[in-house]
């Protein structure tokens, strides 16, 4: 005998020990099963008999009765086993035959299209989890790209530099606080990312000043503003235009939008401005960041808002991620703010963010 066919023959006779085994196991659930029905029918079948004995008076034969209550009850566990040996093989196949399942009773149909619904679900569970997962892993992955491109810069500058002229040395400093700023910058946009996980835990919408939180934050930006030379404008006809929205995220969906003005507006020659305008009309505030910046083309504007999507920029741009635009659209989309974009190659783009003033 070759060892092929040694290797068939065990093959065969694990899966005879194995169909045995689960015979049994079978065999002993669906006594399990039915062990309540069958003592209540003999239960039933005795004190039937009993009734019937002592109403009348005569003697009674209850061997016969008892045996044909024990045909049918044998005729009747055979074809529930039939079904309930069906039942579980259905269970452990992948996707139940409709004809098998012809065979089966009502409360298991039911049973098993409870289970289908279940797996359904569970499913497509998975697949949306294992779809985030990929997604953060990528948008990780690409961060730490980025970063470790501003970090080699940095080791180079250190190695290279000549610090024993003044204008050498500021020169060396000025390179790395700019590597150091896009460090930050990813660092920020990834936190933000992983941050989205957990926005229904931790926002409350309540009604701000949009005004003020705009100040805060030009503000906050004003040493990246003067250090890309690129000069902050905010027109408004009102003293507060109040607003719907969480005060937190919010932040950071303005962050990130003007930082995307500030990054593309810099790298252009000329006029180097972002205007932020706010006007109200009937229920709604609409904020608008206008820059003088380099412009999207049009073929790339339909998709700016998709994750890693850089497009034409990304060549221009070392540092562009592809998920700031991203991230704020998720946010504005939870938000229930509404954000459009608009852009022309060479003379800027424009980002309008709807907001309600009152439910």
């Amino acid at each position: 005998m070759s060892f092929k066919q040694r290797e068939a023959s065990v093959i065969n006779l694990f899966r005879i020990g194995w169909r045995k085994k689960m015979n049994k196991v079978i065999l002993i659930a669906f006594i399990k099963d039915h062990l309540s029905f069958t003592i209540a029918l003999y239960s039933s079948a005795a004190l039937i008999l009993l009734f019937v004995w002592l109403q009348t008076d005569q003697q009674m034969e209850f061997i016969y009765p008892f045996l044909l209550v024990t045909f049918i009850y044998i005729i009747f566990m055979i074809f529930r086993l039939v079904q309930y040996v069906r039942f579980r093989k259905i269970l452990e196949l992948e996707s139940p035959r409709d004809t098998e399942e012809n065979h089966l009773s009502e409360e298991q149909k039911v049973v098993l299209a409870m289970l289908n619904q279940f797996k359904s679900q569970s499913l497509r569970t998975i697949n949306n989890l294992e779809a985030q997962n990929k997604s953060k892993h990528k948008v990780i992955s690409q961060i730490v790209h980025n970063i470790k491109t501003p970090t080699a810069v940095i080791d180079l500058l250190v190695q290279n530099s000549k610090v024993d002229k003044m204008d050498s040395a500021l020169e060396v400093i000025d390179k790395i606080h700019k590597e150091n700023r896009s460090i930050n910058e990813n660092l920020d946009q990834v936190l933000s990312y992983l941050r989205l996980d957990y926005f229904h835990h931790d926002f409350s919408i309540e009604e701000i000043n949009l005004n003020e939180q705009l100040r805060e934050i030009i503000n906050q930006k004003k040493e990246q503003f003067i250090f890309n030379h690129v000069f902050p404008r905010f027109v408004t006809t009102e003293q507060a235009n109040l607003v719907l929205t969480d005060k937190k995220w919010n932040r950071m969906l303005l962050d990130q939008l003007l930082s995307n003005a500030i990054k593309y507006t810099s790298i252009k020659e000329g006029e180097k401005t972002i205007t932020l305008s706010i006007i109200q009309e009937n229920n709604r505030v609409y904020l608008t960041i206008e820059d003088t910046g380099i412009g999207i083309s049009e073929y790339d504007l339909k998709r700016v808002f998709e994750p890693f999507f850089t497009g034409d920029n990304g060549r221009k741009v070392r540092n562009a991620t592809g998920i700031g635009l991203f991230i704020c659209q998720n946010i504005a989309d939870r938000l229930n703010h509404q954000i459009t974009l608009s852009s022309k190659v060479g003379e800027g783009t424009k980002v309008i963010v709807s907001y309600l003033t009152k439910l």
